[in-house]
């Protein structure tokens, strides 16, 4: 049993750095990682040794992003300046494999003094040229500089990836399921480990469409969508925004909030902080707060801090998939635009806090996705919840929750992969009849889909606080005849007519662009397995595997190495918590636990 082993996660014609290896970093504090690494392997050592009594366990290292933010490659830990959000970029590319070979020899060359002012400059080019420079805020997508060449950009070094522990027996006893996260030798190269999730079964067919996995099996005709358990929707839900975020800067030059009380009951809410929380006191009409995506970008932040305001409020803009993991810009490519998200996102995730000051009244949840409204309806006195959706006049399951009167309840409300799934403090809520849906001919965005979240009070006394929209993984249809290429016609519009595009999805029914006209479809022969990423655009797996060297883009049962379980070691804090006293290598206890 080895103490620890890399994911290395490149093949040979990848586009993309999936290298792993020790970071250039590293070597300028060669005690501190010695320091690391003895302390990482004392852990691993006990934990090891515990677990060897139940199960045969290994440690792996995840060098690269593309399960992220499931698992974290290696990356920056990033606080944005503006908003104060804390948040991640990825920076495998400053570690790639090729590159690090030749670094020694050109740092010895920059130290002879016969080596010209011409050489220099491109020797010093070369070696820095893959460094991550810039990063780009999820919530208020503010450019924030990682330079390690400025005093800002210093407070931002790179950790090397999550360890993890990988159970290597539960395959051996039951068969691979749907969704785990599983570690496997990639079938070009059987040296290289790799990590994806799992998403196809033998003698299944998949598709991919719109985001979504549908498979087939082989004594069936047609394709049905699959369905991830409630706890891996839970786990995979990916960030759009967190409203305790507020950049009061942005509200004072004109930058619209993002939740706003509308329709025509819109005076019921108010806010006292900001736009932060909203409270609204009983009434008899049904008073609304919604969620518009109004995001800025570049030019708009620089047109902020230049002027002080904005010339004209923006558009509300659909939700797309945005990864701030894939923003950490390279210093040799710093002039290539932020990238924004070209697939629009319709499985949403609602979370709020609901402090209930009466026991009367009703709240609602919506989300809409395609023009459909799907809604829970929760009666706050006796805690009972409703849902429906749009047009199905049969569709009403009830449950009864924990909600009972005054209090605050934290509720969690989700439409993802045609199912509808609620959580109250943190439990989920188990229905009369089911929540899954079949296809509602919702595939385009509409008018509605410019306000795809909502919350409303009816005869309530309620306040509304700590708001948090979530968004589905989206799975981008590629196969290997695009040559693994994830930009489709389009993506080379630039920023601004991206962002008119997706502030217009009156256009959609009349366009061909982009992926959510695709799809993709791959059979799976007797022991063979599909992977994904869960960072799409920025994964190489069974939907480009395949090319003339290699045609085999799925996974053999032999090349099966276990399970992913648990992360013992994510990137250190370095400092202890609230406290910020800086103590080198302090465990990040809060990132530890079972893969999901």
């Amino acid at each position: 049993m080895s103490s620890k082993r890399s994911i290395t996660e490149r093949p040979p014609s990848s586009t993309v750095s999936d290298a792993v290896s020790a970071s250039r970093s590293a070597r300028s504090d060669g005690a501190q990682r010695t320091i690391r690494e003895t302390i990482e392997s004392i852990i691993v050592a006990f934990v090891l040794a515990f677990l060897f009594r139940t199960f045969e366990a290994e440690a792996f290292v995840i060098p690269t992003g593309s399960m992220a933010p499931t698992l974290q490659g290696r990356h920056k830990d990033l606080v944005c300046p503006e908003c104060g959000l804390a948040y991640r970029v990825g920076a495998s590319s400053e570690v790639d494999e090729e590159m690090q070979r030749d670094v020694p020899r050109w740092e010895e060359q920059l130290k002879d003094p016969r080596t010209s002012k011409e050489d220099r400059d491109r020797l010093i080019a070369m070696i820095h040229g893959n460094e991550v420079v810039k990063g780009t805020c999820p919530n208020c997508r503010f450019p924030m500089s990682t330079d390690p060449e400025s005093s800002e950009g210093r407070k931002w070094p790179a950790y090397n990836g999550d360890r993890i522990l990988v159970a290597k027996f539960p395959y051996d006893f039951a068969e691979p399921k749907r969704w785990d996260v599983v570690v496997f030798r990639y079938p070009g190269n059987g040296q290289m480990n790799f990590i994806k999730r799992l998403v196809g079964l033998p003698r299944e067919t998949v598709k991919i469409e719109q985001g979504d996995v549908y498979v087939k099996p082989a004594d069936h005709d047609q394709f049905a969508i699959t369905r991830k358990p409630a706890p891996k929707v839970w786990a995979m839900a990916q960030a759009v925004y967190n409203n305790d975020y507020v950049v009061d800067a942005m509200t004072a030059a004109g930058w619209p909030l993002r939740w706003q009380p509308m329709g025509s009951d819109a005076g019921g809410w108010t806010s006292t902080d900001g736009g932060r929380s909203y409270e609204t006191a009983e009434g008899d009409g049904e008073n609304w707060i919604r969620y518009q995506h109004f995001t800025p970008n570049d030019n708009d932040w620089h047109e902020m801090e230049s002027r002080g305001h904005v010339s004209r409020p923006p558009p509300p803009r659909l939700i797309t998939d945005f990864y701030a993991y894939n923003t950490g810009l390279q210093r040799r490519i710093l002039h290539e635009s932020t990238p924004s998200g070209l697939h629009w996102v319709g499985d949403l995730m609602l979370e709020a806090t609901l402090d209930v000051r009466k026991d009367q009244g009703t709240a609602v949840l919506d989300l809409v996705k395609g023009g459909r409204h799907f809604q829970c309806h929760l009666d706050l006195q006796t805690g009972q919840a409703t849902l429906a959706i749009d047009g199905l006049d049969d569709f009403a399951p009830t449950a009864q929750t924990a909600i009972r009167g005054v209090g605050r309840y934290r509720v969690a409300w989700a439409n993802v992969d045609r199912q509808l799934l609620l959580w109250v403090d943190g439990r989920l809520v188990e229905f009369s009849t089911r929540t899954t849906y079949e296809d509602l001919d919702n595939a385009l965005p509409t008018v509605d889909d410019l306000a795809p979240a909502g919350i409303a009070a009816r005869g309530a006394d309620v306040k509304a606080e700590h708001l948090l929209l979530k968004r589905d993984v989206y799975y981008i249809a590629a196969n290997a005849s695009e040559n693994g290429d994830y930009d489709f016609p389009g993506a080379n519009w630039g920023a601004e007519k991206i962002a008119e595009f997706f502030s217009m999805p009156k256009r959609w029914d009349s366009t061909s662009l982009f992926s959510w006209r695709r799809s993709a479809e791959f059979l799976l022969e007797a022991d063979q397995f599909f992977m994904l990423g869960d960072n799409s655009p920025q994964s190489k797996d069974s939907r480009v595997w395949a090319n003339s060297d290699n045609p085999e883009y799925f996974v053999k049962r032999d090349l099966l190495i276990g399970q992913a379980l648990f992360i013992y070691w994510p990137a250190s804090l370095n400092k202890i918590p609230y406290v910020n006293i800086p103590f080198p290598l302090f465990p990040n206890f809060k990132e530890m636990g079972f893969v999901r």
